[in-house]
């Protein structure tokens, strides 16, 4: 009985110790820190042509399934391809030729043309490869004779590529020459007249009008040819007198009909001509033997300027109620109209480059409200617009280098709108924007502005939300200290792709 109870004393004893005894510390697990590289806008393939240093973006045009095709010059390769809204590229086909002009099939997305100062190519592959078609339609490559424009229709089953030249020797012309695929394989003169050619086009349905700009060396003609009719036949041309272009652009808006000639059928016509000669014109047609009316628009008379030159006119929607653009050739200026070229206003904040404004809208513009504008000259850029051409952020191919990163600026919200600001030096300053944690970039805003000298500082308001978003940037202007403030809301983007609201620069400037 004593052993009993030792034994149960025993364990009693043991419990009591084991309670007090202090628990052993919970060990700590903590996660594994991890630092993982945000995407920076960065050069050549790696970086999806996001930056092109050294290149001028032109010729900007779309097929039917939205794919973007560009001439890249000034890189190794020329001719690039995007199929994300012109937010990323590849060069395509290791084309590396001088382009003059592309065109894409009405009908099918596979198949492209490319068109040097001699030769024109096609491709059925979405441009991964080129054959070449025969060569020097008119003789062009000889006798001071190019191409200036090309352009692809469908009649039947067979297409029609159609290509316009010039001759540079005052007093000779060049021409309209025609091939129908599948039936030959040789050029055919279309005999549109002693005239220079500077643009070709079809019309939207499927090639049934051809309407090509042209001159004779002293005044502009607009003339058309329907199926294999002679030119001027049908619809009669129109004369702008006193304007000799270097280069024109035509469009057509979706109410567009060839066949109703008779004040019912409208398109716009841009031209550069020297000296600022140019403009923007809106062309009745007339029935034959009639006259068709080029009516001047005057895009600049807002602005207290008689003329323009003009690069390319983009169009959307029914002629008279219109939305247009229209890009300048001496700048990066863009002009812009709601109303069918009745009113027009320029961009609070145009693209960014010198020259060769190359504007392109798609379709569903009056909905969606995207466009595009491909510069040339330094900083120049394949830019995006979301508000009707009011105000354009730089997407992609765009002239500039990124050396040092200056400053970065999360949004105060990072968590939730995971929006970035940074500001970086490559010869100039750039302010580059994402709302996607880096995942895409936006340039929103250079210092090649006016009366600006560099940036050094970019920094968010502490409210910077979804209700109000401003932006400061410290910097110099005009060789002193300065301070601007972004005056502008964004909105977010409806869809994946669709462009959100650029920034705009600041008008007022602190601590001067």
């Amino acid at each position: 009985m004593a052993k009993i109870r030792f034994a149960v004393g025993l364990i009693l004893l043991l419990s009591l110790l084991s309670s007090m005894t202090p628990a052993a510390p919970a060990t700590a697990n903590p996660g594994t820190v991890k630092w993982l590289r945000t995407n920076i806008p960065t050069e050549g393939t790696a970086g999806n042509w996001m930056l092109a240093n050294g290149s001028d973006i032109q010729y900007l045009t779309r097929a039917i399934d939205g794919t973007l095709y560009a001439y890249g010059k000034g890189l190794t390769y020329t001719l690039y391809q995007s199929t994300d809204d012109g937010y990323s590229w590849c060069y395509t086909g290791k084309v590396t030729d001088a382009i003059v002009d592309i065109a894409t099939s009405p009908d099918d997305a596979n198949i492209i043309y490319y068109a040097t100062t001699s030769n024109v190519y096609k491709s059925t592959d979405a441009g991964r490869s080129f054959i070449s078609l025969p060569a020097n339609p008119g003789g062009a490559g000889s006798n001071n004779i190019e191409i200036t424009s090309i352009a692809a229709t469908r009649r039947g089953n067979n297409y029609t590529i159609a290509v316009g030249t010039r001759d540079s020797d005052n007093g000779q012309y060049g021409g309209v020459y025609t091939m129908k695929e599948g039936e030959s394989f040789t050029w055919t003169d279309t005999t549109v007249g002693n005239y220079d050619v500077y643009t070709i086009a079809s019309s939207p349905n499927f090639g049934v009008q051809l309407v090509a700009v042209v001159t004779d060396e002293t005044n502009t003609i607009v003339t058309s040819k329907v199926g294999d009719g002679a030119w001027g036949n049908t619809t009669g041309n129109a004369t702008i007198n006193g304007v000799v272009p270097t280069s024109a652009s035509i469009a057509f808006p979706s109410d567009y009909a060839p066949d109703a000639v008779i004040g019912d059928s409208v398109l716009f016509v841009a031209i550069e001509a020297s000296g600022n000669n140019g403009d923007v014109y809106k062309l009745s047609n007339v029935a034959a033997p009639g006259s068709s009316v080029a009516t001047d628009l005057n895009i600049g008379a807002g602005y207290s300027l008689d003329d323009i030159d003009v690069t390319t006119v983009a169009v959307s929607g029914d002629a008279a109620t219109a939305n247009l653009l229209a890009g300048v050739a001496d700048s990066a200026q863009v002009y812009f109209s709601t109303d069918g070229g009745k009113n027009w206003k320029i961009s609070s904040k145009p693209p960014t480059g010198q020259s060769k404004t190359y504007v392109l809208m798609t379709p569903d513009f009056t909905s969606s409200g995207r466009a595009y504008a491909a510069t040339s000259g330094t900083e120049s850029a394949v830019s995006g617009t979301a508000d009707g051409g009011v105000t354009w952020n730089q997407i992609s191919l765009i002239d500039t280098a990124m050396t040092t990163i200056v400053d970065l600026a999360p949004s105060p919200d990072y968590t939730r709108d995971n929006t970035l600001f940074m500001l970086t030096w490559g010869g100039e300053h750039s302010l580059w924007r994402s709302l996607n944690d880096g995942t895409r970039w936006e340039r929103v805003l250079t210092s090649t502005m006016t009366n600006v000298d560099s940036f050094s500082l970019v920094e968010l308001s502490p409210q910077y939300g979804n209700s109000s978003q401003v932006v400061f940037l410290a910097g110099a202007g005009n060789g002193n200290p300065a301070i601007w403030r972004s005056n502008s809301f964004f909105r977010k983007p409806s869809a994946p792709g669709h462009y959100i609201m650029p920034l705009h620069h600041g008008e007022e400037h602190f601590a001067k």
